[in-house]
């Protein structure tokens, strides 16, 4: 069980990991004057993440149909929250670098220079720049709390009323539905606005403010979330 625990962990940090990257391919898109090659990128991503998560939700049942005990489950959680914050947390560190590399990728590998440049300049024009759009960061929390809690605290339900566990693993579903509906109508519509009428530093501070709103979702608010209704139920 020890090894499905791991897996469990490994699967959820990388699909934040590889979600958290893809937006930055709006970025590069931006910078190298091809947004949807950029847009398309990041939806082929999110695509791939899609695999994970055939892995994860087949074993968190497992995990239910063993019997996990309910302290277990809750500091897996935790411990996969906390993988998902801090791969999150390196690639915004890397940030430009993740830029630049997305960039090569949308424009072609020879043009290593030109993303260089295009880097360099979008660094300088963010320090000059405006502050971050603060709605699309709290937009961004809400939207990505019911993420990163949609299947734990599904799985969660269905290992404490284990007699309806598997009608309460379906509703990871419902919440990851009401999430997606604020992310496609009311979320993506503001990047997308930005996008296509505003110069890089805005794309940029925009899909700052989105992250910066993921990364308080995942890395703070879903953990104290899942770990009081966690304890609440048990």
């Amino acid at each position: 069980m020890t090894l499905v625990l791991v897996i469990v962990a490994a699967s959820f940090s990388a699909i934040h990991l590889l979600e958290y990257l893809s937006y930055y391919a709006r970025v590069a898109g931006h910078l190298a004057g091809k947004p949807v090659t950029g847009y398309a990128i990041q939806n082929a991503t999110n695509t791939i993440t899609r695999f994970f998560y055939l892995v994860l939700m087949p074993l968190l049942g497992f995990l239910v149909d063993r019997g996990i005990d309910a302290p277990r489950y809750i500091a897996l959680g935790l411990i996969a929250l906390a993988g998902a914050a801090c791969a999150s947390l390196l690639v915004y560190f890397l940030r430009f670098r993740c830029i630049e590399l997305l960039y090569r990728i949308v424009a072609g590998q020879g043009q290593r220079g030109q993303a260089e440049q295009s880097v360099l300049a979008l660094r300088k024009a963010v320090r000059g720049g405006g502050p971050a759009p603060a709605r699309i960061a709290l937009l961004s929390c809400i939207v990505f709390t019911c993420y990163a809690l949609g299947v734990l605290v599904a799985y969660l339900f269905a290992l404490v009323f284990h007699d309806y566990r598997t009608t309460i693993s379906q509703l990871s579903g419902v919440v990851n539905g009401c999430a997606t509906v604020l992310l496609t109508f009311v979320l993506e519509p503001r990047i997308a606005k930005i996008v296509d009428h505003h110069a890089g530093s805005d794309v940029y501070a925009a899909v700052q403010s989105l992250l910066h709103g993921r990364l308080v979702a995942v890395g703070i608010v879903a953990p104290v979330l899942f770990f009081s209704i966690g304890y609440g139920l048990v």
